[in-house]
């Protein structure tokens, strides 16, 4: 009987061990399945009762949203991490159709300057990034 004693607490201690980055990545995945993806798929939802074809895919390290009107891809919007000195932040990565070429942004989920943690960030956020970038496509304003 001692040796399911013995498996478990190799099982419990073993998680105890993990790595800073495994402990982080873990937090992000959480934040994708909490947080990014529920707000991808509520514009995705949005965004096909506007006659536009969306689709999202997450990953362990990133979310994303494509959105296609008839043959165009109009936007990319992908959830990312970046390393900071505090641990893990996560941040847009943003291709977005200019006429005949694409043009790349990094998007932030919060004003330059504010200090925010990866607990910080709201579906509302992601969704209001998306929109800063997304209208730019529409009306041709500069982000």
């Amino acid at each position: 009987m001692s040796d399911w004693r013995q498996e478990l607490g190799g099982i419990l201690e073993g998680k105890s061990k993990a790595t800073r980055a495994e402990q982080e990545n873990a937090v992000f995945e959480g934040f994708l399945t909490r947080v990014a993806v529920p707000a991808l798929r509520q514009l995705a939802d949005e965004l096909g009762r506007h006659g536009r074809e969306a689709t999202v895919r997450d990953a362990p390290a990133s979310a994303m949203i494509t959105v296609h009107h008839g043959a165009v891809t109009e936007i990319t919007f992908r959830v990312m991490k970046r390393y900071v000195a505090s641990g893990i932040l996560p941040y847009a990565e943003v291709r977005l159709a200019k006429g005949q070429r694409f043009v790349n942004h990094d998007g932030a989920f919060r004003e330059a300057g504010q200090s925010y943690s990866l607990d910080d960030i709201t579906t509302e956020d992601i969704i209001r990034c998306f929109l800063k970038y997304y209208r730019t496509v529409l009306n041709g304003d500069a982000v």
